[in-house]
């Protein structure tokens, strides 16, 4: 996954000259691998590429969607945001917040439709194209909500309803981003020349930050304070206020990791597309994240318990062959004593036979006249004759028979059925004994 941001934000359309990404790249969704800033032409390539919008670029407003057509959400949008914005609603691009329906009341983003189709295409252009489009704040839900609610996803784990306030650096400037359950503000941070401006500071900071879940706008007790270590000084002298460091490409990933997505509507992707990226996504997330780490765990042992069983069977099975082949062996050698060479146990045992059965002048299954006697039972008294006989020990070839074809085969199919081996080929009928 390769994770971007545009370096400076600006109103002003980019052109591919002059526009530099801040990039990272995971592997694994879940750690960073390497990190940079360039044009785009430069840029890694990946499959999945997400494009995490400014701050300052999305602002977010809080309605009751009708209960309308897909095809009619947009104009519905329009209608219910315009008396809210300052600009033309048809330059404004819209989304809404994860799983947000018709009926529901939800968040949504809104930013410069021309400005982010600028983005969009200089990285279309450089072979880039953008899979995802995220925030990087977003409002806050109630954090006893349950998971599967619309809008449920955060960058952290909150276990009361809190403000999650976010130090970076932007265009030379500070800027602290808040988001809670009301909203999301991007406020500078200017340091003062003196210890009253300082406190005038903080005060003009603090009236700027969205309320908190108890509609205070006062920084809460339980407030997460992060910062880019760029302008963690800055932004601790400012407010006065201890900040947790986070770098930004860790930041991007953690904007990458939530449900949001707002290539909505016009630049919305195809749905083969987005469910692709839902493949690949939760393919990820089952390979590298925490959580799924039992699961893989078991899957792994249910696999190795699986593999040892089969071994074990097999192990089994060839041992009980083994035995089965060396007890014909040893029959074989204790009936004849003089066979020492063991190649084919049966085939050696029904030839000793055969030679046993010459010898003391009994009749073998190889002997003509055994041939003879089964061809006579299976023609079952038919006058079935041949007129050309050719016979070696263990075959008998029988031809110039006085018998139609269906005849001869319902003869080759009562031989077969009584073990005798029958070729038959078109007046010619060639017997031979059982198999051993």
């Amino acid at each position: 996954m390769l994770i971007l941001t545009p370096s400076d934000f600006s109103v002003a359309t980019p052109t591919p000259t002059s526009a530099l990404f801040d990039w990272a790249s995971s592997g694994n969704e879940q750690q960073i691998n390497d990190v940079g800033q360039c044009a785009a032409a430069l840029l890694p390539r990946d499959e999945e590429v997400v494009l995490v919008l400014p701050p300052r670029a999305v602002s977010w407003h809080r309605v009751a969607l009708p209960k309308v057509a897909s095809n009619r959400l947009r104009a519905a949008l329009e209608g219910l945001l315009e008396d809210r914005l300052l600009t033309d609603v048809s330059e404004l691009h819209f989304a809404l917040e994860p799983r947000g329906k018709p009926g529901q009341t939800v968040w949504v983003a809104v930013c410069q439709k021309t400005w982010l189709r600028s983005w969009l295409q200089i990285l279309e252009g450089a072979g880039r194209p953008v899979t995802r489009i995220v925030p990087s704040l977003w409002p806050l839900i109630q954090s006893e909500a349950p998971v599967e609610s619309a809008g449920a996803s955060r960058s952290f784990e909150l276990d009361i309803p809190s403000t999650i306030h976010w130090a970076h650096g932007e265009a030379g400037q500070a800027w602290l981003g808040s988001s809670s359950v009301l909203g999301v503000s991007c406020t500078p941070l200017l340091e003062a020349t003196s210890g009253a401006g300082g406190s005038n500071s903080v005060a003009a900071v603090t009236a700027l930050m969205p309320a908190n879940a108890d509609g205070q706008g006062e920084a809460g007790e339980y407030d997460v304070w992060l910062a880019d270590p760029s302008v963690a000084a800055i932004a601790e002298r400012v407010l006065g206020q201890r900040f947790e460091l986070v770098a930004q490409p860790q930041w991007l990933l953690r904007c990458s990791q939530s449900d949001w997505n707002l290539a909505q509507f016009d630049l919305s992707l195809s749905a083969g597309a987005r469910r692709g990226q839902r493949l690949r996504r939760s393919l990820r997330q089952w390979r590298s994240a925490p959580a799924w780490r039992p699961v893989r765990w078991g899957l792994a042992a249910l696999v190795a318990v699986q593999l040892v069983g089969l071994n074990a069977a097999a192990w089994h099975e060839d041992s009980t062959l083994k035995a089965k082949q060396q007890a014909v062996r040893q029959t074989l050698q204790q009936t004849f004593p003089q066979v020492t060479l063991v190649l084919d146990a049966p085939v050696q045992m029904q030839r000793e036979l055969v030679r046993l059965q010459q010898s003391s002048g009994a009749l073998s299954q190889g002997d003509f006249e055994t041939l003879l006697g089964a061809i006579d039972q299976a023609s079952g008294g038919e006058a079935f004759t041949p007129t050309t006989v050719t016979y070696a020990p263990g075959d008998g070839r029988f031809s110039g028979w006085r018998a139609t074809e269906d005849q001869l085969r319902a003869l080759q199919q009562t031989l077969e059925r009584s073990g005798w081996r029958v070729r038959f080929d078109g007046n010619e009928l060639a017997v031979s004994p059982p198999a051993p």
